[in-house]
């Protein structure tokens, strides 16, 4: 036969093979059980093959600094497949007949063998033990190249043990954004609460209830849908996981499609909490309902913003008092001030943003301090920050492709504002930023203080069985002078940190097999500092009107309140 003929055939013969609409990915999630213990987890993704017989898989890989998280991957098949090559160590090519059925299966490895510590942070990688898990979807979950934004069903496996409760972002319907968006949570000892829209599945021990975590959350996620206009009944997964507190109280989190995942001590309170919670449930829009984003370079918007407006909105909704709403600003004030990365050019700050804590503040600080001078000029022009960004939301429908950040820059013009410079000063040569003494009225005015130098004289260093030790401790500090000592044990931080150098630390120690004892001292190095802070006006120290920015023509409306079901 020609080579002609056989091209004529082969051209006649392709309608026989023509794939049909690919359809959704269907993901289901089931146990992995040894003697009556959780071992791993078994992901099936079923599917159909592309249209040219060669279907590319994406395997987890880089998330919040960590790379190759493919490695807790195991035991990868794909039925239905004629041949599975590895393309890169993160991505597998799949050769089949076009539109063929294709069943994905792996086994996802636990990260943490032991259970968690406040040094672990956030699950970025799977935590897997033995009555429960708690597994981000970037980390676990594989995607059809090209189908990243579904259709997607998720179902969980029939092998799971009664006594288990379970609880994923996955199980609303409707579901229309990236797998990888996703949370799955579960465990024996797993608490589930509805209030309204809201689920909560929690797990471990904390300083309030979780009725009053639940109420607040209900409240935070009405007032947020409330700014963008959303759909307040649409179901809002918040899962949470108690770590073994080291040093302090901390908060770790990250914002996933309408859900919010978090790992915190049990000694944060409810206080402490709300400004981060309010946070976190803002990336539910910001930036993904903003624009495209594009990485750490556009971080001061996606993360500055949100700080701006986690603060902004507990504040109107009278959750946050003015005298707090002060003290997180002057927070961020005196720490942009002191930070050595405060004039950091911006392709700097953002190649740096995983591995330098200041690098990683920077963006959060920039972004509000621009946001708090960009709403202070809409304000004087009769406008507002806010109906800049509510326009920016209504018009990601027009222009799908624009990124987040210039999609503000046209939205900013349609309201008389060009930001183009102050980003072009302040992001990208990193100019650094000084407020207007009235960027807060009728709030609060900017006012210059000059403080002592912030010193902890020492580096809390953690090994890998989660212990805290002292570590590069100096002996001209104030810690050595109350009797710190280099290697002894933190066992607890009763108070101290944020940066504050008037804020006395209090720490339990232990040197060797010694007993505990406390050291207290002011960390306060050589030298002072000058910085900006937010002084109250009367007005607002006597009520909370001033310093919740209601723009004209609106007004607040309380929040519904839904009945608090336990573990439906």
């Amino acid at each position: 036969m020609s080579v002609a003929a056989t091209l004529t055939l082969a051209v006649l013969a392709a309608p026989a093979w023509a794939a049909p609409e690919p359809g959704p990915v269907a993901y289901v999630v089931s146990p992995v059980m040894k003697d009556g213990e959780l071992t791993a987890l078994e992901i099936t993704a079923t599917f159909k093959a592309d249209a040219d017989g060669e279907t590319r898989l994406s395997l987890p890989n880089n998330w919040m600094g960590r790379s190759g998280i493919w490695r807790n991957l195991s035991n990868l098949t794909v039925d239905g497949a004629d041949s599975v090559v590895d393309d890169t160590p993160k991505a597998r090519i799949v050769r089949s007949r076009p539109g063929r059925k294709l069943v994905l299966r792996y086994t996802v490895g636990d990260t943490l063998k032991r259970e968690p510590v406040q040094s672990d942070g956030y699950p970025s990688e799977p935590w897997i033990r033995p009555s429960w898990f708690y597994v981000d979807g970037v980390s676990a979950l594989v995607t059809v190249d090209g189908r990243e934004a579904g259709p997607v069903s998720f179902r969980w496996g029939k092998a799971w043990p009664r006594d288990f409760k379970l609880a994923s972002n996955l199980e609303d319907a409707g579901w229309d954004e990236d797998p990888r968006q996703s949370v799955l949570i579960g465990g024996r000892d797993l608490r589930i609460l509805r209030a309204g829209p809201l689920r909560l599945a929690i797990r471990g021990d904390y300083a309030f209830t979780d009725a009053e975590l639940s109420g607040a959350l209900e409240k935070i996620l009405e007032a947020e849908r409330g700014f963008f206009g959303d759909y307040q009944s649409r179901p809002f997964l918040v899962s949470a996981s108690s770590i073994r507190s080291e040093s302090g109280a901390s908060f770790l989190g990250t914002g996933k499609h309408q859900a919010f995942a978090m790992a915190a001590t049990p000694n944060m309170t409810l206080d402490d909490m709300r400004v981060l919670l309010a946070h976190e449930i803002f990336h539910a829009w910001n930036p993904g309902r903003l624009g495209k984003t594009f990485g750490p370079r556009g971080y001061w918007f996606s993360e500055g913003f949100t700080d701006f407006y986690a603060r902004r909105l507990m504040v109107r909704e009278r959750l946050l008092t003015p005298a707090a709403f002060a003290a997180a600003w002057n927070e961020t004030l005196r720490d942009y001030a002191s930070s050595p990365a405060i004039a950091m050019p911006g392709q700097e700050a953002a190649e740096k943003f995983w591995t330098d804590p200041y690098a990683d503040k920077l963006a959060y600080q920039r972004g509000a301090l621009l946001a708090a001078i960009w709403d202070m000029k809409l304000r004087q022009a009769g406008s507002s920050l806010d109906a800049v960004l509510q326009e920016q939301a209504r018009a990601r429908g027009r222009d799908p492709e624009a990124t987040m950040v210039d999609a503000f820059v046209e939205a900013a013009k349609a309201h008389g504002l060009d930001v183009s410079a102050d980003i072009e000063a302040h992001i990208d040569q990193g100019r650094p930023i000084r407020l207007p003494a009235d960027a807060f009225l009728p709030c609060a005015r900017l006012v210059d203080v000059t403080t002592p130098v912030f010193d902890r004289g020492f580096e809390p260093k953690t090994d890998d069985t989660g212990t805290m030790t002292v570590a590069d401790l100096r002996e001209d500090s104030a810690a050595y002078r109350a009797g710190l000592r280099e290697g002894m044990v933190i066992v607890e931080r009763r108070k101290g940190g944020g940066g504050d150098p008037n804020t006395p630390y209090e720490l339990v120690v232990r040197e060797g097999d010694g007993p505990v004892r406390v050291v207290s001292f002011l960390p306060q190095g050589i030298g002072t500092q000058s910085h900006q802070m937010l002084a109250l006006t009367p007005e607002a120290i006597q009520t909370q009107g001033p310093c919740a920015f209601i723009p004209a023509g609106t007004s607040t409306v309380a929040p519904k309140t839904y009945p608090v079901r336990l573990n439906p």
